[in-house]
């Protein structure tokens, strides 16, 4: 075998047969942007948005990681997810998918899972995560109604490598319009739930019981709920053994201040639990604000009409106004920092993309795809 070196590269005279190396001249704005004198005066001594903050921000990451203690981030609770798992669990629940809470918790855990694709991947980890007493009966009691599509001994002897794919007739074609974010999040929720430190030991009709209150808490930790809503989600026998239940919970410190009131179950989590409640839903982000507020939560779309509409002119001549000053158009980072719109590197950063797509359709700006061209479009000629 004939080895490779990077000396080869640097020795080797270029082959006559390939066409010689060209260097193409920058366009005129890109030209313009490196030679700007405004910029200069303004400190920026390179054209705006190419690599100055982005080391600035990686040197600024770097010490924080130096300092600041380890510690793993648990991802929020979002209104969008307790939705979702709210609205799931009701329809396992009218489904009748599975009479004891092991074969619950079961149907509970394969619908989360294929709420979009309509069918669920079950291996032999999952069923010991479950801890189900009898992984093959509940299987069982869940297949033989017809309401999941698989064998016993398909799902529970699966391997990672080649899992069971379980088919959920009652469940196709994505029923709630939700995207993977979201389903993930209400998955990733309830299995961090069950796997508390709190719910160790536990028999499924308790971790589940616990599960559904607090599924059920506002963002504040209040809880009430009809019992015998609780009772048919979870599937136990009935108010009596629900009432046993919380009041176990209330000892372990699940929750606190717990009472029957009017057939409802009302309670509080406490502070070790309150962390398990939805967050609140952030309020629409109105314009010039700082992107961090920008609400994870509501549709990109939304957003960027939110940030947008009624500013169309503004914008536009925001943009003309610079290209007058510096003879060149602005980097989208500057036009997205002038006026609050969430940066490239933010994690929402597609509602800027989407902004300015709704610009350049409507005709306010043009110039997308080349460096630093950014003018006027012809709604404002």
């Amino acid at each position: 075998m004939t080895q490779h070196s990077v000396a080869d590269d640097v020795t080797t005279p270029r082959s006559p047969s390939l066409p010689p190396l060209q260097f193409h001249k920058p366009g005129e704005d890109l030209a313009a942007a490196m030679a700007c004198e405004r910029c200069k005066e303004q400190g920026i001594s390179i054209p705006p948005g190419w690599g100055q903050k982005k080391a600035v921000r990686a040197s600024q990451e770097e010490a924080d990681q130096d300092t600041a203690p380890k510690k793993r981030r648990t991802p929020p609770f979002t209104f969008l997810q307790w939705q979702l798992l709210h609205r799931i669990w009701d329809k396992v629940t009218a489904d009748g998918a599975g009479d004891d809470p092991d074969s619950r918790l079961l149907a509970l855990t394969c619908a989360l899972r294929g709420a979009i694709r309509g069918y669920a991947n079950l291996t032999a980890q999952d069923f010991r995560i479950l801890r189900l007493e009898d992984p093959h009966d509940s299987v069982r009691r869940l297949v033989e109604p017809g309401w999941l599509q698989t064998t016993p001994e398909e799902a529970v002897e699966a391997q990672a490598m080649a899992p069971a794919q379980c088919g959920l007739p009652t469940i196709q074609g994505n029923p709630w319009g939700v995207g993977q974010g979201i389903r993930s999040g209400a998955s990733g929720w309830v299995s961090r739930t069950l796997s508390h430190k709190k719910m160790r030991k536990k028999p499924n009709g308790m971790r589940m019981t616990a599960v559904y209150v607090a599924a059920h808490a506002t963002p504040e930790g209040d809880i009430r709920v009809p019992a015998d809503k609780v009772v048919s989600a979870v599937r136990i026998s009935g108010t009596d053994e629900l009432m046993s239940l919380l009041v176990r919970w209330e000892e372990l410190g699940w929750i606190e201040d717990f009472r029957m009131t009017d057939g409802d179950v009302i309670a509080r989590l406490t502070e070790l639990t309150r962390p398990l409640a939805h967050v609140p839903v952030p309020p629409p982000t109105p314009p010039m604000t700082a992107p961090a507020t920008t609400p994870q939560d509501v549709p990109v779309l939304e957003r960027a009409r939110a940030l947008v509409e009624g500013r169309e002119s503004e914008v536009a001549d925001w943009v003309g106004a610079f290209r007058d000053e510096h003879g060149h158009g602005p980097s989208w980072g500057m036009l997205s920092e002038h006026f609050g719109w969430p940066p490239r590197a933010a994690p929402d950063h597609e509602v800027t993309q989407e902004a300015l797509r709704m610009l350049e359709e409507g005709g306010w700006l043009t110039g997308f795809g080349v460096p630093f061209g950014l003018r006027r479009g012809s709604a404002k000629a």
